[in-house]
């Protein structure tokens, strides 16, 4: 994921850095892409080089925002030190908002590794690739609809009297955005349990992959999904009508085939039009049922790690 940084304005004096700054800039080189006049901040690579330090912040207990503006002031001076101009505050406040995702999908394997080291309860917790929405070139008639969400299981889930197979027949029409997090709690015989524990170590270090998710798509039981979280870290007032999107549609074919998936957010930062949507608000489909179905189960507020601890431990019961 990368940002857009900023452009070398007209005139600007562009240093040659040395000594210390000349070693900072060879190691921080592949932090930004650069073409013509403008730079991107590569937010993954920039992750994945200050883990080891973050980590030590995250075992200090330190607050999200805190280790956030450390990265934030880190990437300001690689930027200065490979260009010599500043970067702009927008692409470093939208590097901050993927940030606050890694750090909250580190938390989230972290604590589905001690669980299981603990109890052997084995917590998948993973990404979606994005969904899609195809079209033929030129004419606009769409040719492909592709929400990831319904890829994950397996195909026997779909079949006559199992369960999901009550969308069988319009699974391929059924498209919403892909959420943030999946947690599903694997059955004791899943073969995947002995290869996923490595991979959630993995993913805490290089929270952007989706090796995870690679490796559960297409074998995952209804019954092992437990929950779909959505992170919020933006004031933007459409950053709320997504996830709510989202969980209408994940609750909807919840109901459909008697699945007990709860639906959660995870915010840093709320406003109180947040609060009454995702406190308050009900499905959409239970509007049909005359029945005051809620359509988010929690909302989380974190700033450390045992804040979501206790999100995993209700999704848990």
């Amino acid at each position: 994921m990368s940002s857009v940084c900023g452009s070398i304005p007209r005139g600007a004096k562009v240093f040659k850095a040395s000594g210390a700054i000349e070693r900072r800039m060879m190691d921080s080189s592949n932090w930004f892409t650069s073409s013509k006049d403008a730079f991107r901040v590569n937010s993954t690579v920039v992750y994945e080089a200050l883990y080891p330090e973050i980590l030590e912040k995250i075992e200090q207990d330190l607050p999200v925002g805190q280790i956030i503006s450390w990265i934030r002031q880190k990437t300001r001076t690689a930027f200065v030190a490979n260009f010599g101009v500043e970067p702009t505050t927008g692409a470093l406040n939208n590097s901050c908002g993927r940030w606050n995702e890694f750090i909250a999908t580190s938390f989230l394997c972290e604590i589905a590794v001690e669980m299981y080291q603990r109890n052997e309860e084995c917590l998948a917790v993973f990404s979606l690739e994005n969904s899609t929405i195809l079209t033929a070139k030129g004419s606009g008639e769409i040719t492909n609809i592709s929400a990831r969400f319904l890829q994950l299981f397996a195909p026997s889930e779909f079949l006559p009297d199992t369960a999901l197979a009550a969308v069988e027949n319009i699974r391929q029409k059924i498209f919403f955005p892909s959420p943030d997090y999946m947690i599903a709690l694997l059955d004791p015989d899943n073969p995947l349990i002995s290869s996923l524990q490595s991979l959630m170590r993995n993913q805490a270090r290089r929270p952007g992959s989706l090796e995870i998710y690679k490796c559960i798509r297409g074998t995952l039981k209804a019954r092992e999904l437990k929950a779909v979280v959505s992170l919020k870290t933006s004031n933007r007032p459409d950053r709320r009508y997504q996830p709510a999107f989202e969980a209408a549609m994940i609750k909807s074919i919840s109901y459909a085939t008697q699945q007990d998936w709860k639906y959660y957010m995870v915010v840093s930062e709320s406003s109180p039009a947040d609060q009454l949507l995702f406190e308050n608000a009900i499905s959409p489909h239970s509007i049909a049922l005359g029945e005051a179905k809620k359509l988010v189960d929690g909302v989380y507020f974190y700033q450390r790690k045992s804040d979501l601890l206790d999100l995993i431990r209700s999704i848990l019961g």
